[in-house]
């Protein structure tokens, strides 16, 4: 109910439901929280990994029914402050009811896993030490979750299969991922465009060209077409005032 209060950035853009985001969002960072729980259980239990490095004490069946809930309480609720952000999710406030709500709820479940003796559940307390373990896990795992969203969204976007394949800029070796050659085709498009250049003529674009004759006719291209726009301005603002532009001497010239 909080999120409904929250901070948050607007979008820049008019927005709509990203089911595709949405759904692959939710089935990596999903997945990724299923796994580290599984290695938490693991290291856990099956290895002295914890006790050998922090100095806990080992746990029994129960205790570690008590540390699973802590870590899955933690980790899945603080999954929000990534997936309400586009950006980095500790660069972007949260609002004070969101956080609030978030830090009642992680307290309570601490005091649950540290003191809490439910035979009924299956849960034994296992102690502040314990309890400073999981956070501490939580933490660090919490942190690929941000560059995993950007990869997600940078995947579904088609830039980098567009960039692998299309542009071929990914093993590239040329200058500044071939740009000049990619300014000089663009040229050439526009001169051909402007009756500048004959299409035939596009052999003057061999390996032999020299990269200032590119960028020279680039400029050439990207004046006139300045210019025509210059000329249309001046056109629609004769027009809209009602003179004959028959009787204006025209003192420019494309």
């Amino acid at each position: 109910m909080t999120i409904s209060k929250d901070r948050v950035v607007p979008s820049p853009l008019p927005d709509s439901w990203k089911l595709k985001e949405i759904f692959a969002t939710g089935i990596v960072l999903g997945g990724y929280l299923a796994l580290m729980t599984v290695i938490f259980f693991w290291a856990m239990k099956e290895n002295d990994f914890f006790p050998d490095k922090f100095g806990v004490r080992h746990l029994n069946h129960d205790e570690m029914m008590s540390a699973l809930y802590l870590q899955v309480s933690i980790v899945s609720q603080a999954l929000i402050f990534v997936t309400r952000s586009r950006g980095w999710s500790f660069l972007e406030r949260p609002g004070a009811l969101l956080v609030i709500a978030f830090l009642i709820a992680q307290l309570i479940a601490t005091l649950i896993a540290v003191y809490a003796n439910w035979g009924f559940a299956k849960v034994q307390g296992i102690g502040w030490g314990w309890a400073g373990v999981i956070w501490l896990y939580s933490v660090v795992f919490y942190v690929p979750l941000d560059v995993m969203k950007f990869a997600i969204r940078y995947i579904l976007s088609g830039k980098a299969w567009l960039n692998m394949l299309e542009n071929k800029t990914a093993f590239t070796t040329k200058k500044d991922y071939g740009k000049e050659e990619r300014e000089a085709q663009w040229a050439l498009a526009q001169r051909t465009l402007h009756g500048l250049q004959p299409p035939e003529a596009s052999g003057i674009f061999n390996e032999k060209s020299s990269y200032r004759e590119l960028s020279e006719i680039a400029e050439q291209a990207k004046r006139r077409a300045e210019l025509h726009t210059l000329k249309g301005h001046v056109e629609s603002v004769v027009k809209l005032k009602g003179l004959d532009i028959d009787t204006i001497q025209q003192h420019y010239t494309v």
